[in-house]
């Protein structure tokens, strides 16, 4: 079994994107003036670098892609209904299925709810139970999202990404309801019983700053007590690393798939009841597997 996930792509912004009035909202404006000074040159090449995972994979298929999001900028309409399909061909190329889940730059503001919901959930893979899900942000029915990776595995999608109007707060957050959600399913036997459960995020799972990591996380970890089978996947700090969260968690964040000069994903392949994570690396123009091998 072949897993691979990838992270923060920002795409560039499509042609007349920033003639959208909404562009003026504060925080967007400010951010779009920290995007040209400081981050514009960074992704400038971000469709190319897709356009190399989808190489890739043809050249190394997977069985299973997950996704922990940031797909745009700043999440306007005119990214969504451009960026909904290239995101889309690439999660389909994956053998036996995918997953993904928002990021905080896909849902920038209140208003980028709704063009996820038009948008992206048709398009994006469904939950393999959409009962288990609270809220409305995906369709049907939001998340925790589930997907069952054969007998052995299986992966849940949880929502920490929350529209904020003040540009200087970034935080995520962990909704009460969601985790009620997630408790459940970790504790049902359908899932229980796999040997592998990775539990994905946008958000930092160990980076609690107040105003731009991840909020509410101790009934996260109060969750992952004794749990000696979850791995836990995210995006959003643009570096690819493994951590060691409380009780010895795994937690891998797959760093942004385009940022230059570290371009990266995670491609895992558990055996024989170990877990082989290889990193993706960006080299001569084409994505191939760091030949360290372990992280």
């Amino acid at each position: 079994m072949r897993i691979l996930h990838f992270s923060d792509v920002h795409l560039p912004f499509p042609e007349g994107a920033l003639r959208d009035p909404a562009v003026l909202h504060p925080k967007r404006l400010l951010a779009l003036v920290n995007f040209r000074l400081r981050r514009s040159n960074k992704y400038a090449q971000a469709q190319q670098k897709l356009d190399g995972l989808c190489d890739f994979l043809r050249r190394e298929p997977v069985d299973w892609i997950l996704y922990t999001g940031d797909t745009m900028n700043l999440g306007l309409e005119k990214e969504y209904m451009e960026d909904a399909e290239p995101i889309a061909r690439v999660l389909a190329m994956a053998r036996k299925g995918a997953l993904a889940v928002p990021g905080n730059h896909d849902l920038y503001a209140r208003a980028s709810l709704r063009h996820y919901r038009r948008h992206f959930a048709p398009r994006f893979p469904k939950s393999d139970d959409p009962a288990a899900a609270v809220g409305a942000k995906g369709s049907p029915g939001g998340f925790p999202s589930i997907r069952y990776m054969g007998e052995e595995a299986v992966a849940i999608g949880l929502d920490s990404a929350v529209p904020r109007f003040p540009f200087w707060d970034s935080s995520g957050r962990l909704d009460s309801a969601e985790l009620e959600a997630l408790g459940r399913l970790l504790d049902s036997p359908e899932v229980a019983r796999r040997k592998w459960i990775f539990v994905m995020t946008h958000y930092p799972f160990l980076d609690t700053d107040y105003l731009h990591g991840l909020r509410h996380t101790a009934p996260f970890w109060e969750l992952m007590e004794g749990r000696k089978n979850v791995v836990l996947l995210h995006g959003h700090n643009h570096r690819i690393y493994l951590k060691q969260g409380p009780g010895g968690v795994p937690v891998f964040c797959a760093g942004s798939l385009s940022k230059r000069g570290a371009e990266s994903f995670w491609l895992f392949e558990p055996f024989a009841g170990s877990l082989n994570a290889r990193r993706g690396v960006w080299r001569n123009a084409r994505f191939s597997l760091d030949p360290v091998g372990d992280p």
